[in-house]
């Protein structure tokens, strides 16, 4: 360290780069932490996040409680509210897909077998899909191996969209054993799930006045919980 004229310590030029350093290996870090990278194309599907537009529900008029004040405030807010649903686009797209309450569907001396209804949410434009694919998913800090959804629907666009079929997945026994099958499924009221859905299919965008159909696939992050089936209470 060096002193000044006034007597002041001044970092060497050594100490200002190693922080420099520091602080941009940070950042770099928590950047490549909060972007996550996907293949360019999956079975002949562009992959694309904001192929969809998820529709929210609207809000009141304020101009209906016949306060102007109110409605100036309303209307600097809706703008406000823009700004972020643009900036905020392409996180929206992971709330596409929800999942319901689970149900136990089967338990036998090799593994236990869930259904869980799919919900899709509403969107802005028409869209046909024509499966799901599952990635890394993770049900209670388990594992969990999803066949492929092979059942084609068309996307809502006024109210969320239970499908017929729910999902079905399959956790091998012994594995649960391991890991003290009391603890595991009845310690718990609700059950962390993360992993990854790729949604397949045809999606319009107008483009020049003309709605075109465009083959994508749309990559949706999960990380909710849901209610144990286990528990009865």
């Amino acid at each position: 360290m060096m002193k000044d004229q006034n007597g002041f310590v001044r970092p060497s030029s050594l100490a200002i780069v190693l922080l420099f350093s520091f602080l941009m290996a940070g950042t770099s870090k928590t950047q490549t932490e909060s972007t996550r990278s996907y293949p360019k194309e999956i079975r002949g599907y562009k992959v694309e996040r904001t192929v969809v537009e998820i529709k929210k529900p609207e809000t009141k008029d304020a101009a209906s409680s016949g306060d102007k004040s109110r409605d100036g405030n309303q209307s600097a807010a809706n703008s406000a509210g823009q700004v972020n649903d643009q900036l905020n686009s392409d996180a929206d797209v992971d709330a596409l897909i929800k999942l319901g309450k689970p149900q136990l569907a089967r338990v036998t001396p090799l593994g236990i077998t869930f259904e869980v209804p799919i919900v899709v949410a509403p969107v802005k434009q028409s869209g046909h899909i024509d499966f799901l694919l599952f990635e890394d998913m993770v049900v209670n800090g388990t594992s969990v191996e999803i066949d492929e959804y092979h059942r084609a629907f068309d996307l809502p666009n006024k109210e969320p969209l239970t499908l017929r079929e729910p999902l079905s997945f399959y956790i091998y026994l012994p594995r649960a054993v391991l890991a003290a099958v009391d603890e595991w499924t009845n310690s718990k009221e609700t059950w962390p799930v993360t992993g990854r859905i790729y949604v397949f299919g045809k999606f319009k965008k107008k483009i020049l006045g003309i709605s075109p159909s465009f083959k994508r696939c749309v990559p949706v992050e999960l990380n909710v919980t849901m209610r144990n089936p286990f528990r009865t209470n």
